[in-house]
C-alpha cells in the first residue's frame, strides 16, 4: 500500500521536473495565504478560459495514462532514451536499451514490457533534439476489441478508465497503431538533473508514423457548455472563499499547525480519506482523523518515553485544534466553497469529453479531469481541477485495495 501522503501528490513540479499536481481547493490548506492566492487565480484562469472558448495547452484535459514517460534525445550523448519518472532521481534510471529497460526495472515485468514497446517505437516520431513527457495510453498488447460501448470499437484502459475513440479516423489509428501517448511537457535545459518542464509542448516538431498514435492535451472549450447554473454556482462559492479569507485573513492561516499543513501533513491525508469516504471535511472529523493517525504512530513505538513523548504530541495536536477551533472551521469551509466553485467549472469541461468515450469497471464515466497552468509568483505551475467524488474516489481505492 502507498503511504497517505502520496495519495494527493499525482505529478506537481518539483526542481522545475513535472512530478505532482496539487489540486486547487487544497492549495490554502498546504500553503496557507500564498495558496489562496494561488487557487484562485488557476480558478479564475481556467473560467476565463472557458468564458472564451479557447484552446490551448493553458488547459489541457488530464489523460489516466500509465506510466507517465519521459523521453527523447539525452542532451549529453544525444542518443533516444525512454524513462518513467525516475529520470529524474538522484541515481536516474535512463534506459537506452532493452538491457537498460531489465537491469533498472526487472522487479515490474508488466512495467518492463511497456517500456520495451515505448523505446521501439517513439523514436520513429520524436525530433532528433529535447526531451518529452506524457501519458502512455496504449500498446500492442493491452487494446481490445469490444462491443460493450461502441460495436467493434477498440479500447484500450492503461489505468482506471476504458477509453474507445469516437471518430474513425481516430479509431483506424489507434488499431493500426503500436503505442499510443499523450504528450504534455517539453524540457528545456543542458542536462537532466537541471531541465525545467514547459506545460506548452511543440508538437510539430513530431513526424508521423502509423505506428504512434500521438496527440496533445489541449481541451477545446468552444466545445463546452458552461450554463448559467453553473455559472452562478462559480461566482457564489468564489464570493465566499474570498469573504473568509478578507474577514480572517492572517490570522487564521497562522492558526493552523505546522504538522497540519504542508504538502503531506495531516490535512492532506484527511482530505484523501474524506474522498474516499464521501464526508464533508470538518473539525470533529479532522480531530478523529489525527486521534487515528497518532495512535498508529503511538503503537509502533516499544519504549514506555516513546509511548508517552509520541502521547504528548498528540494531545498536545488535539487542544491546539480545539483552542483554534473557530480558525480550522473556516479554513475548511473555504475549502469547500473553492471546491464547489471548482466542481461547477469541471461540470462545464465535462460537457465536451473531446476523442474519446470513457468508462470505468463497464459503466459510462467523465474524463479524469482537467490542468490549468497558471502563472503564480512569477512562476508557471499546474493546478489540477479533478471531479473528486468520481475520478478521485475510484483511483484512491484502486491503489488502496
Amino acid at each position: 500500500m502507498l503511504p497517505f501522503k502520496l495519495f494527493l501528490k499525482e505529478e506537481a513540479e518539483e526542481g522545475g521536473q513535472l512530478k505532482h499536481i496539487t489540486h486547487a481547493e487544497d492549495r490554502p490548506l498546504m500553503h496557507g495565504h500564498d495558496g489562496f492566492e494561488h487557487a484562485v487565480g488557476a480558478l479564475e484562469k481556467a473560467h476565463a478560459h472557458i468564458k472564451a472558448g479557447q484552446q490551448s495547452s493553458n488547459l489541457t484535459m488530464k489523460y489516466d495514462g500509465s506510466p507517465s514517460l519521459v523521453f527523447g534525445h539525452h542532451p549529453k550523448t544525444g542518443k533516444f532514451f525512454v524513462a518513467t519518472k525516475s529520470a529524474f532521481n538522484k541515481d536516474p534510471k535512463i534506459n537506452h536499451t532493452d538491457k537498460d529497460i531489465e537491469k533498472n526495472h526487472g522487479h515490474a515485468p508488466g512495467l518492463v514490457k511497456t517500456l520495451k514497446h515505448a523505446l521501439k517505437h517513439l523514436p520513429k516520431v520524436t525530433p532528433k533534439t529535447g526531451i518529452y513527457q506524457g501519458d502512455l495510453m496504449h500498446h500492442a498488447e493491452n487494446k481490445t476489441i469490444s462491443e460493450s460501448y461502441v460495436n467493434e470499437a477498440v479500447s484500450f484502459t492503461p489505468n482506471t478508465i476504458t477509453y474507445t475513440p469516437k471518430d474513425k479516423k481516430e479509431e483506424e489509428k489507434v488499431k493500426k497503431s503500436k503505442v499510443g501517448i499523450v504528450v504534455h511537457q517539453e524540457y528545456h535545459g543542458s542536462d537532466i538533473t537541471n531541465m525545467k518542464a514547459s506545460p506548452h509542448p511543440d508538437l510539430s516538431k513530431f513526424k508521423e508514423h502509423p505506428d504512434v498514435h500521438l496527440h496533445g492535451a489541449e481541451h477545446d472549450t468552444s466545445k463546452v457548455k458552461h450554463s448559467e447554473e453553473n455559472e452562478k454556482t462559480y461566482q457564489k462559492h468564489m464570493a465566499a472563499a474570498k469573504a473568509i479569507h478578507t474577514t480572517h485573513g492572517h490570522k487564521m492561516y497562522s492558526a493552523i499547525h505546522p504538522k497540519h499543513s504542508g504538502d503531506s501533513g495531516h490535512f492532506a491525508t484527511y482530505i484523501n480519506h474524506t474522498v474516499r469516504t464521501d464526508e464533508v471535511p470538518n473539525v470533529k472529523g479532522f480531530k478523529e482523523h489525527l486521534q487515528r493517525q497518532h495512535e498508529k504512530n503511538i503503537v509502533k513505538v516499544k519504549s514506555e518515553k516513546g509511548k508517552a513523548e509520541k502521547t504528548k504530541q498528540r494531545d498536545t495536536e488535539l487542544a491546539h485544534v480545539e483552542k483554534n477551533k473557530g480558525h480550522y472551521e473556516n479554513l475548511l469551509a473555504m475549502h469547500h466553497h473553492l471546491h464547489q466553485a471548482k466542481n461547477a467549472l469541471v461540470n462545464s469541461l465535462e460537457t465536451h469529453e473531446g476523442r474519446y468515450h470513457h468508462h470505468i469497471d463497464g459503466k459510462k464515466s467523465k474524463p479524469e479531469g482537467f490542468v490549468v497552468n497558471h502563472t503564480h509568483n512569477g512562476k508557471e505551475e499546474p493546478t489540477k481541477l479533478v471531479n473528486r467524488a468520481e475520478f478521485a474516489k475510484q483511483n484512491l481505492l484502486k491503489v488502496r485495495k
